[in-house]
């Protein structure tokens, strides 16, 4: 396979620039993730007042999926109630964005933060975000097997250097349709799906990963879906900079439990099920200018694509080493004592941080 960034992707390249230059001093030995942490200890029952009331938390694209749980949770006041206040804004480089102290948390895809731990930037990783990846592939109607790929342009990842897109070749290959020894051209078009799609309208490439939002708009230009496929392998995980974690620490539990709040509202009665309500949810995001016209009515289990969440916003070891694993990282071990802070949220609201259960899908 050929890859080649085409001019729409130069942007999303020089964020990538920005973390190697974050990264290039440190050494392996400095990497946060290789080692155990001093114990923290939270006090038992409710925590402490808020040290940071006014939370930043940057996300890589503006995508009503990365946005979700952060918007219902201002709508629905959970972060009032935490006596917080929570402002979402977009990054190139989230983990850049929050080991500067830009943003105070930030979303970014799991093999990413490792990567960034283990070249020494200095981040926590607090929480997981979503713990399902759906690998979901549209191809054009005239693309009937892999081999009719042969000589097209293709997408697996948005920007070069995305270890997702080893994920998705990897179950690609799993569902039957491997790319290795077919000639086709990698390309990356920017970091959201919406510019891939945009590519593929304008019959510029002939396969491309999508999500739900994503799907009107290719079943509008003809698309066929030959692979929809859920694997429970982190998604994406929410980090904030290791001095913010210290210094903040009642904040973030508080942070956590708001938020796992809003995922349950997102994702009652449960990831999988039709969402109960999905109907206030759409208002909610309608009411913050997203257009969810495309979702409105809809009867699938999917309409929010709760089916990617865990409704205790589980991370773990298993978790860390499965993104390794299947991203084809170099190892590292995972330091569980990050977690303390997502446990307590957990406990206050009577959850434990098992992992995910398997969901039928489609």
């Amino acid at each position: 396979m050929r890859r080649s960034i085409p001019r729409s992707g130069l942007a999303a390249a020089a964020g990538l620039a920005v973390f190697a230059l974050l990264t290039g001093c440190a050494t392996a030995g400095d990497a946060a993730g290789g080692g155990d942490s001093d114990p923290v200890e939270l006090a038992e029952g409710e925590p402490g007042e808020p040290e940071d009331t006014e939370i930043t938390v940057a996300i890589p694209f503006p995508d009503i999926t990365m946005y979700s749980m952060y918007v219902l949770a201002t709508d629905l006041g959970y972060y009032e109630e935490e006596g917080l206040s929570v402002e979402v804004i977009t990054a190139d480089n989230v983990t850049a964005a929050v080991a500067s102290g830009s943003a105070d948390i930030g979303v970014e895809s799991t093999g990413t933060v490792i990567e960034a731990i283990r070249g020494g930037v200095e981040v926590d990783l607090v929480s997981g975000h979503y713990c399902r990846q759906n690998f979901d592939f549209a191809v054009q109607p005239e693309i009937e097997s892999v081999e009719d790929l042969e000589g097209s342009a293709i997408v697996l990842a948005g920007t070069p250097g995305d270890p997702a897109e080893f994920q998705r070749a990897r179950v690609l290959a799993e569902e039957g349709w491997d790319l290795e020894g077919v000639n086709v051209e990698v390309v990356y078009p920017g970091p959201g799906s919406e510019s891939w799609t945009e590519f593929f309208v304008n019959d510029r490439i002939t396969l491309q990963p999508f999500y739900g939002d994503d799907r009107p708009a290719l079943e509008e230009a003809g698309a066929e879906f030959p692979v929809e496929a859920l694997r429970n392998w982190a998604n994406d995980v929410m980090v904030a900079g290791s001095g913010y974690v210290e210094e903040n620490p009642n904040t973030l539990v508080r942070f956590l439990r708001a938020t796992l709040k809003a995922v349950e509202f997102m994702t009652a009665p449960a990831p999988g099920e039709i969402p109960e309500n999905a109907d206030e949810v759409l208002d909610i995001y309608e009411a913050n200018d997203f257009d969810v016209s495309g979702l409105r009515g809809s009867d699938s289990p999917w309409v929010l694509d709760g089916h990617l969440a865990c409704q205790n916003l589980y991370f773990d070891t298993e978790a860390w080493d499965t993104t390794v694993e299947t991203q084809e990282l170099q190892p590292i071990e995972f330091d569980e004592a990050q977690l303390v802070y997502l446990e307590k949220a957990q406990e206050l609201l009577g959850l434990d941080n098992s992992g995910p259960e398997t969901l039928p899908y489609p």
